[in-house]
């Protein structure tokens, strides 16, 4: 077995979705050195780039809010145990505006209204609010808003979306959307029209004058022209330039499944954008056990294979998220925390995890199931009290949040983080620098 010298640092977040990789976000911006650790390349490739705040609350009462804000003031009245209970509205939009503010020089923008939720329709032919949509989707949202005429395309071959389809599914709602196919453009290697090898085949300016001239005899009448999220990976806004300006219309992405290329041009852009800011990102690299000292963690045993790294952080943040992510596992008898060992809040017995219905609105009382903090964010141990002096927490690892039936899994997710940052600041003192 190798191993390499171990290595002190100010911080080390483990986890790379979007509450890891938020909190680097924030902690490299207040000058703290950083290594983010993750088992896998990315889970951000897995993200639809949309910026959900809260669209449903309470579930049992299935309410919907326009402006989130009033939501989360009501969440925060009805769900004190809530992770969004322990930041407070104000801290919540501190985080958001820093977060958004960090992607746009990240090169990632995002678009969207003060104090509402933004209505974007979806290659399923349904309309998702959300709180910030990328700057490439911006005109669908508003498109649909105006019902402006516009044409949406799919291109012959393609598996994950359907033009006729989503127009039809539309129809009510957006009664001058069209659906056209056409071939691609551009000669393909096999037979594989997935959204990747369509997004890499759009960097070029061929490919981009080729679809141009599809659509140009069909657009009269169109303002608008919606295309699956595959405008290149690096160039999207060029792409979205040199279109608009050959037809005349604006263009806008309609979000895809996942894996979706948004997520890849996220992932992308802020890793690039952290490098350059001095933060290490280690992928493919297990968080492999932790090393306690005094009730504080000395040391976090990261490795692949035979090779292992020892970090020795002043702070550690778990964004490890929950079944998927790896941050909980499911046993026969009980959910359990893996690197710390923590406590985990759940129902009191298997049999108690799911409702009759696997399709009940409120979800199942498993989805709240979580690790529980203090208000500065710290992991309960099983007395009750922080268990860690300096490891803090962030994420859908948290307990007493339902953030895919709430509708706010982004908002939780950089909320949290920004509070795990500011939280673990406060304990070196260093929280008004």
């Amino acid at each position: 077995m190798t191993n390499r010298v171990e290595k002190k640092l100010d911080l080390v977040v483990i986890g790379s979705g979007l509450a890891g990789t938020a909190a680097t976000c924030f902690a490299t911006a207040r000058g703290l050195s950083v290594v983010q650790v993750s088992a896998t390349s990315g889970e951000l490739a897995f993200a639809s780039g949309l910026l959900d705040l809260l669209e449903v609350y309470p579930l049992d009462e299935k309410k919907h809010w326009d402006n989130p804000w009033e939501g989360l003031e009501a969440l925060i009245a009805g769900s004190p145990r809530h992770p969004f209970a322990k930041i407070g509205i104000e801290r919540i939009r501190k985080a958001i505006e820093k977060f958004t503010r960090f992607a746009a020089e990240a090169g990632f923008p995002y678009r969207g209204y003060a104090d509402r939720n933004v209505r974007i329709p979806t290659a399923a032919g349904t309309v998702k609010p959300t709180f910030r949509v990328p700057e490439s989707m911006w005109w669908g949202a508003l498109a649909l808003d105006r019902r402006l005429p516009a044409l949406v395309i799919d291109f012959e071959g393609m598996k994950d979306f359907n033009a006729k389809l989503m127009a039809e599914m539309l129809r009510r709602q957006w009664p001058l959307l069209r659906a056209k196919r056409f071939p691609f453009p551009s000669k393909l290697t096999g037979d594989d029209r997935s959204v990747p090898v369509l997004a890499d085949a759009m960097e070029t300016a061929a490919t981009v004058r080729g679809i141009a001239d599809l659509v140009a005899p069909h657009i009269e009448g169109c303002q608008a022209l919606g295309v699956p999220a595959i405008l290149g990976i690096r160039s999207t806004a060029a792409i979205i330039a040199a279109l608009e300006e050959r037809l005349g219309v604006h263009v806008f992405e309609i979000p895809t499944m996942p894996p979706a290329i948004t997520g890849f041009r996220m992932r992308e852009a802020f890793e690039k954008s952290l490098t350059e800011l001095g933060a290490e990102i280690l992928r493919g690299r297990l968080a492999l056990s932790a090393r306690i000292d005094d009730g504080k963690c000395t040391g976090i045993v990261t490795g692949r294979n035979e090779w292992r790294e020892t970090f020795e952080p002043e702070g550690v943040i778990l964004a490890t998220g929950r079944f998927l992510g790896g941050g909980l596992t499911a046993g026969r008898t009980e959910i359990r925390e893996n690197l710390f060992g923590l406590p985990v809040a759940q129902p009191k017995d298997r049999e108690s995890w799911h409702r009759e219905n696997f399709l009940d609105e409120r979800g199942h009382p498993a989805n709240e199931a979580g690790i529980e903090i203090d208000s500065d964010f710290r992991p309960l141990g099983p007395d009750g009290r922080a268990a860690f002096e300096n490891v803090f927490a962030a994420g859908s690892i948290l307990a007493h949040q339902n953030w895919v039936r709430t509708k706010s899994g982004g908002g939780l997710a950089v909320a949290t983080a920004y509070a795990a940052v500011e939280a673990f600041l406060k304990a070196r003192g260093e929280s008004g620098r």
